[in-house]
């Protein structure tokens, strides 16, 4: 018994004194912490050379910008703990959705306690999946779907790891968690999807730091850099020279043994690569060039495999080189609105409206909320046919708003019906239902109520009916954005006003296809907002309305015009 009180003293002065000499997240990290999996044992920096420098980051706003699996999880983590136990200050830990939240407790968390006895000592409380508490100090632990989930959590310190699928209107809200403090960290953690959104937004205002090192053939402070430093052998996936490929040093051509780089990379440092930058915010971006663990040969097949396949490509420059990439026709640009005002017939939108019982064909479409955004086309085809979209060309003859707040607000739409003599009009169902059931009940078989539903194919529109006879209609949101905005790339399939408004074109901009691994890990397309886009959707409703209006004129199926 006296012995092990001894013992136990030993130890606790010792572990007292070995306290004192930690100063740093990285010498923290190495002393406390204990890895499993490939890397088991201490935790190091010899396969991960650039994450020591981050973890001692000094800025009050830090942001990754990185490849898939490069560590910087591992730094918010030993961060987190680093704070709890040295600093004595509360961590909020920020993921995208609760879900993923929760796994993360359970798959990093957890893991983190079991293998170092030293960590699992710290906490007096991890029975709450969402909250940790370290003596007097808490962990919390949320997903970022929600206002409730970050409110009321008055904090430090903030880690957001994988920004770019977080909802991005929380994230200023998780900002703010740290506005009554009079010390405030932030780190940002995420691969990127597209430019100018989530983690390269933030990464922008930073340094924007690479990683150098000394070649180790010319002793120049060289970075890895595609396609620059990548000798890319084979021509398809299934090429067996595909193996031959390697990384190599973009001055002197030597190529760069990938078994060595945990020698030659010892010798890295960040650079800053933009001047001007203010010092208190620090951006670090690292592709899987640097990885240990991810092959020559490996890069080289993800990059043949985008080779004609965008999603491919999509993933390659996002998960690989950690940098935003956005597909060829996946976003609307001004030189291509410009084109549809140049291209198309000189007019503005205070031209006549059609007379009473006259041929022009029109359609109307409604993004509604506080603000309603209307879209009106005049369409030319020669037939009703079969795929009617994509027969028809379309002339945007009129588009404005109107404050849905006011009262009366909406009896501006019943004027826009009879001023345009409107064939048929799509309004978004929500959030002001109401409102749109009675509109559309003002006018029966003229207005289909609609939502986007994950699920229904392609260009398919499914219809219900209601007890008043309100049509709904239920659309794949990807498939009919495709449609409406695949015009502005194309010539000849769109026209627009000479006086098209800056807001109208902004929104048309602000929608970004890009490709997301859904649930299963498989690519899949998907739009993207990057600000205000509600005349984006007035213009896919009024597309959605051809097909509603041909089949409401002919008294035909809808299915015989998709």
């Amino acid at each position: 018994m006296a012995r092990q009180l001894v013992e136990d003293l030993r130890e606790s002065i010792v572990s007292s004194i070995r306290t004192k000499t930690i100063t740093s997240c990285s010498r923290w990290a190495t002393s406390r912490r204990v890895m499993g999996g490939d890397f088991s044992g201490p935790f190091g920096f010899k396969y991960h050379p650039w994450a020591k420098e981050p973890h001692d980051s000094l800025a009050s706003f830090n942001v990754s910008m990185k490849a898939a699996q490069m560590g910087f999880t591992e730094i918010g983590i030993n961060r987190a703990f680093y704070i709890l136990d040295i600093l004595r200050r509360d961590v909020l830990y920020v993921l995208p959705t609760a879900l993923n939240a929760s796994d993360f407790s359970r798959s990093r968390f957890a893991p983190a306690l079991n293998y170092a006895p030293y960590i699992k000592g710290m906490f007096t409380d991890i029975n709450t999946v969402n909250l940790k508490q370290a003596g007097t100090n808490t962990l919390y632990i949320r997903g970022s779907r929600g206002d409730s989930n970050l409110k009321s959590i008055p904090v430090s310190e903030l880690i957001l790891d994988e920004v770019d699928e977080m909802d991005q209107d929380q994230i200023w809200l998780a900002f703010e968690r740290l506005s009554g403090q009079i010390t405030q960290n932030i780190w940002a953690i995420s691969t990127p999807t597209t430019p100018n959104r989530g983690i390269h937004k933030l990464y922008q205002s930073t340094s924007q730091e690479h990683f150098f090192f000394k070649c180790p053939h010319c002793s120049k402070s060289i970075e890895l850099i595609w396609p620059d430093s990548f000798e890319l052998c084979g021509e398809t996936v299934n090429d067996p020279d595909c193996s031959k490929s390697y990384i190599k040093c973009h001055e002197c051509n030597h190529k760069l043994d990938h078994k060595s780089k945990p020698d030659y990379l010892t010798t890295g440092f960040w650079e800053p690569t933009v001047s001007n930058f203010d010092p208190d915010q620090r951006g670090f971006n690292v592709n899987q060039m640097y990885s240990f663990t991810v092959s020559p040969h490996k890069i080289a097949m993800a990059y043949l495999r985008g080779v004609g396949d965008e999603g491919a490509m999509s993933e390659f420059y996002k998960s690989k080189l950690g940098q935003p990439y956005i597909p060829d026709g996946g976003q609307v640009t001004d030189d291509k609105l410009d084109r549809c005002i140049e291209l198309g017939p000189k007019y503005t939108m205070s031209d006549p409206r059609p007379t009473q019982g006259g041929e022009r064909f029109l359609t109307m479409g409604v993004d509604q909320g506080d603000w309603c955004h209307i879209w009106i086309d005049e369409w030319f085809f020669e037939d009703y046919s079969r795929d009617i979209n994509v027969m028809a060309k379309a002339k945007n003859t009129w588009h404005g708003k109107f404050n849905a707040k006011v009262e009366g607000g909406w009896d501006r739409l019943d004027q826009l019906m009879r001023e345009w003599q409107i064939y048929h009009c799509v309004v978004d169902a929500d959030p002001n239902t109401l409102e749109a059931r009675r509109f559309a009940i003002r006018f029966p078989g003229y207005v289909t109520l609609c939502r986007y539903r994950r699920g229904v194919p392609q260009k398919e529109i499914q219809l219900a009916e209601d007890l008043n006879r309100v049509m709904m209609a239920t659309v794949d949101r990807t498939n009919w954005l495709d449609c409406s905005l695949g015009r502005f790339h194309q010539e000849d399939r769109i026209y627009l006003p000479l006086d098209t408004s800056l807001e109208a074109r902004e929104h048309m901009k602000n929608l970004v296809r890009t490709y997301e691994k859904d649930e299963n890990g498989n690519l899949e397309a998907k739009y993207l907002k990057m600000g205000a886009d509600h005349f984006a959707h007035a213009r896919c409703y009024s597309e959605i309305a051809l097909p509603l209006a041909a089949s409401y004129v002919q008294g035909q199926d809808i299915s015989s015009f998709l």
